[in-house]
């Protein structure tokens, strides 16, 4: 049983408020042009936030306390071909401070796998945990997290696949309607819903790319907010 043994200093909790009371909803400004909606960059959150901490006095501190590198084997399902992914199991900690106190917890921290796909994945996943961290710290309203804005694919092919949506043309409500587009719109939330797991989620993702992209704009915003919703609490859960 979790147990909450480590109060948070008053200082730290007066500071806390200060920045919630004058913080407010982070825009957003980045563009996924894979999946055709807007979220909320890193540096969209960074300088709301910043910007109301400094007014607080309050410092936010990030420690990398686990990296640990995996090698997954797998076949290619339209190849058959044997393929390798490396993928990085990272942990987070995190301290808040000001001139009069400071203080962290082990319980304090976010826990994230990560597709290894260059230098750029560390610097990602550093900023996706203080990300995530500054979100559930102050309550910020706000989109999508960074690592969904790009696309989330296996091989070469799956990547074009994903890459080619942003050019796809939308159909009208009354056309998706006519040719059964609803249908296909309810199977998609119901796989949504029933995603167990990141992976599963954004498999569902790629699997229905092409109607996720061609859907009526208000409907494509419906499956943006519950793949969004449905990601934070996947993560969260792992945390």
């Amino acid at each position: 049983m979790m147990r909450f043994d480590n109060p948070i200093p008053g200082p730290i909790v007066k500071a806390i408020c200060h920045v919630k009371s004058n913080l407010g909803a982070v825009k957003k400004n980045g563009r996924n042009t894979h999946g055709g909606y807007n979220f909320a960059s890193t540096d969209d959150i960074y300088a709301e936030c910043m910007r109301c901490m400094a007014a607080a006095g309050l410092v936010l501190l990030s420690s990398e306390l686990h990296c640990e590198i995996k090698r997954l084997e797998t076949t290619d399902t339209k190849t058959g071909q044997p393929k390798t992914q490396q993928w990085a199991h990272f942990e987070f900690g995190f301290m808040l401070a000001t001139p009069e106190a400071s203080w962290t917890d082990e319980h304090a921290k976010r826990t994230l796998y990560i597709q290894v796909t260059g230098p750029q994945t560390f610097q990602a996943a550093q900023s996706y945990a203080e990300k995530a961290y500054l979100r559930s710290l102050f309550k910020i309203p706000t989109g999508d997290m960074d690592l969904d804005a790009y696309a989330q694919a296996d091989t070469e092919e799956d990547m074009m696949a994903l890459a080619s949506n942003g050019r796809t043309k939308r159909k009208s409500s009354a056309a998706a309607k006519r040719d059964g587009t609803n249908q296909k719109f309810n199977e998609i939330r119901k796989a949504i819903s029933e995603s167990i797991n990141p992976e599963m989620l954004q498999h569902v993702r790629k699997t229905y790319a092409d109607d996720w992209a061609e859907a009526p704009s208000r409907w494509a915003e419906l499956l943006d907010a519950d793949y969004d919703t449905k990601m934070d609490d996947l993560r969260g859960a792992m945390i």
